[in-house]
């Protein structure tokens, strides 16, 4: 069994044919599809179904793509300790991040780490609690960033509290309550303004509702819901419907943004914004100073009289 036959195997898997896996590999199609017979004859097992749509794995090829992807993950760990000990200061690190944290926290910690170490290379991608939990079980990911609504109970994981952000209505500049001073929750929903709900994964309405029955409101029934994080910020911004947005997404903005917060009479529940990642004894070196940088960064953009929250571990 060698690992390109298994990075080829996953690669046909991901991408659901091999003409594709090939593309992507910028390999022929007859080189992965030999690579592929010859890991099935090596194993005895059928681990591919191969239609005229595509393939997909069968049991035996997720329990191998499932192995495989760790030993990926592995490998991509250990280049990244022996980098540290040459002292070349360079590796790969995979980072998801919760859309609110992707425009804020995450680049300025990006930034800063970069700074120190050029040569350190990221992959960046887009994720929600509790979505991205697999791929960081898996090691496809080093590291994900995410609003968490309640206390993680994973014993496979480490949490890392990094600050505790609060959720608050926003509208376009220019909306009629923008200037109409402090509201309660209770008058905003009593205005029978459409809200605006980003839901990429399972917990998006959790929020939404959440938010309202913490201060004893029913939820407005009016919604527009989202998986696209750019769309419900371009509805807010182009009509009179409101949405719930993170306050890290208005602090140290370098230029004014068309979506302002509403001042409210009331202080909204707190939510915690936390890094999740493997144990942390599993972390290369340079995946451990980034976690540090991300705890230097998050320090800053505490909002101020809120509390610190640096290295504060869930359970």
């Amino acid at each position: 069994m060698k690992l390109s036959q298994l990075r080829n195997l996953v690669a046909v898997a991901e991408a659901g044919t091999v003409r594709q896996a090939a593309k992507n590999l910028y390999l022929s199609q007859s080189s992965v599809t030999k690579s592929v017979h010859q890991l099935e004859e090596y194993l005895g097992v059928e681990l591919l179904h191969r239609t005229a749509h595509g393939v997909t794995p069968t049991a035996a090829g997720k329990a191998l793509i499932a192995r495989a992807k760790v030993v990926e993950a592995e490998l991509r760990e250990a280049r990244n300790d022996i980098e540290t000990v040459r002292g070349a200061g360079s590796g790969e690190i995979r980072v998801s991040a919760s859309p609110s944290v992707a425009m804020a926290l995450l680049p300025k910690a990006v930034l800063a780490f970069k700074r120190t170490r050029p040569k350190v290379s990221f992959q960046i991608q887009e994720g929600v609690y509790p979505d991205v939990l697999p791929a960081v079980r898996m090691g496809d990911l080093d590291f994900a960033i995410c609003l968490i609504p309640e206390r993680p109970r994973d014993e496979a994981l480490h949490f890392e509290l990094l600050l505790r952000d609060y959720l608050t209505p926003a509208v376009r500049a220019g909306h009629p309550l923008a200037s109409h001073g402090k509201l309660t929750l209770g008058e905003l929903a009593r205005h029978n303004l459409d809200w605006v709900i980003y839901r990429r994964g399972s917990g998006g309405r959790d929020v939404y509702e959440q938010t309202f029955r913490a201060a004893g409101i029913a939820p407005p029934k009016g919604t527009i819901e989202c998986t696209s994080f750019a769309c419900a910020l371009a509805l807010v911004e182009s009509s009179d419907c409101v949405t719930l947005l993170p306050t890290q997404l208005f602090a140290e903005r370098p230029r004014k943004m068309a979506i302002t917060p509403l001042a409210l009479a009331a202080p909204m529940p707190p939510w915690n914004v936390a890094v999740i990642s493997r144990a942390k004894h599993e972390l290369s070196p340079v995946c451990t100073a980034f976690l540090k940088e991300l705890h230097r960064t998050a320090a800053k953009s505490q909002p101020p009289g809120r509390g610190g929250a640096s290295r504060q571990t869930f359970g």
